[in-house]
């Protein structure tokens, strides 16, 4: 089964980089959403309800610190800025990783990994002691 991933990036030419670095370092990952805004991208969540977003931390609408606050624990969030100083909401906000425009390959491949490291994550269940 794939997992489906949000795209949210206000750059053209940057949400293309990623949807197209995504799909070689994560080829059985399904993008089912690209937004160029934040009101697009809770909508998209909303309809399709990914496991995974890429949100762009500042952009048009809501910005992607105010989405990933809307999806809270339903998603694992990945944020993708220019901006180094958001670091820290990012990871405040529950982020996974924290990528730095231009995204390169190398960088998203680890960014990657430890999604699939919590994708593959199965809580213990304590009644079963």
């Amino acid at each position: 089964m794939s997992t489906k991933v949000l795209i949210a990036e206000d750059e053209p030419l940057m949400r293309e980089r990623l949807v197209t670095l995504l799909r070689t370092c994560w080829p059985d990952a399904e993008v089912v959403v690209t937004a160029e805004n934040g009101n697009d991208a809770w909508d998209g969540f909303l309809e399709h309800e990914p496991q995974v977003a890429f949100l762009d931390i500042r952009m048009p609408g809501l910005s992607g610190l105010e989405v990933a606050q809307r999806i809270g624990s339903a998603a694992h969030i990945v944020f993708v800025s220019a901006y180094d100083q958001y670091a820290i909401d990012a990871f405040e906000a529950g982020a996974v990783d924290y990528l730095l425009k231009p995204v390169e390959a190398d960088r998203l491949r680890k960014a990657v990994e430890r999604i699939r490291q919590k994708l593959a994550f199965r809580p213990v269940d304590l009644t079963d002691f």
